[in-house]
């Protein structure tokens, strides 16, 4: 029931501002005929829907879902920004190149789930000093980025 009459009220909304920048003459007179119609459509969907499976279900009229192209998209966009910044973060930071991928959750807000940091070029950096330089980077990035982070 909060649909339909959201619905409706939408439409009605909608119907007066056409109603406002429409142009006058035969014109307008088409296009406020034509919003009337869809308004009527509007109101009457949940008879149609009564008169096609025999119940009258005021739901029917506008069901609102989730885009979940649009979060993973939105979620994509995210993890690249974060694998740049923390790439020029452990660059700026720790000398040392690598490969980053950062996992988010699918669903708003995106929280950052898991961090995977391949270190490829650790700079000028013994192997003893490897193992240091692994740990530093996996607190530091842990810290600022509040997720699991695994460091190789």
């Amino acid at each position: 029931m909060k649909t339909y009459i959201l619905s409706i009220a939408g439409v009605i909304l909608l119907s007066a501002v056409v109603t406002l920048i429409a142009p006058t003459g035969k014109m307008g007179k088409f296009v406020k005929g034509t919003v009337k119609l869809f308004i009527l459509v509007v109101m009457i969907s949940p008879v149609i829907g009564w008169v096609k499976s025999g119940k009258l279900d005021f739901s029917a009229a506008s069901e609102i879902g989730e885009d979940e192209a649009y979060y993973a998209a939105c979620c994509g966009k995210l993890e690249q920004a974060d694998e740049a910044e923390i790439s020029a973060f452990l660059k700026d930071s720790f000398s040392v190149t690598a490969e980053i991928r950062v996992k988010r959750e699918s669903l708003p807000p995106f929280s950052r789930e898991k961090i995977k940091i391949l270190v490829t070029d650790p700079g000028i950096i013994g192997e003893d000093e490897r193992i240091h330089i692994v740990t530093d980077i996996r607190e530091a990035v842990k810290a600022r980025y509040g997720a699991e982070t695994e460091v190789s």
